[in-house]
């Protein structure tokens, strides 16, 4: 339970740095449209892996020609975990795509893999926001 405590005070902490509180108030994690995909990597050494995904997700705010919000966080389970919000199906498909060829992307991408042990293992959840 503290835990959840405290990853509800960290998430909170960390949209309201991240434009979703106006006026006091949080606003929605996503609009009606949007693409939400939360990722989940059991991570062996998740002190570098969580390290890599923030450098990561720094570099996509710059570079990705299709713009999109990402926030690292640890799943309860204490695996690595992504949040990404795109504006819509296709906006994903085009990240993907860039990323997918961008060796940079793919280069963090890769040490990730390596500190966590293996790609394999990373799942994605994708959940349309209706």
């Amino acid at each position: 339970m503290r835990f959840l405590i405290g990853l509800l005070a960290i998430s909170l902490t960390m949209l309201s740095h991240a434009g979703h509180q106006e006026g006091g108030k949080i606003s929605k994690a996503a609009k009606s449209g949007q693409v939400l995909v939360v990722y989940h990597w059991p991570c062996e050494d998740l002190e570098l892996g969580m390290k890599l995904l923030n450098e990561m997700i720094t570099y996509e705010s710059g570079a990705s020609p299709y713009p999109y919000s990402a926030v690292s966080a640890v799943h309860e389970d204490g695996a690595l975990a992504s949040i990404d919000v795109h504006s819509s199906a296709e906006s994903f498909e085009k990240a993907a795509g860039w990323q997918n060829e961008d060796p940079e992307w793919q280069r963090l991408f890769m040490a990730m893999a390596d500190a966590c042990g293996s790609a394999d293992d990373l799942t994605a959840e994708i959940l349309s926001v209706r």
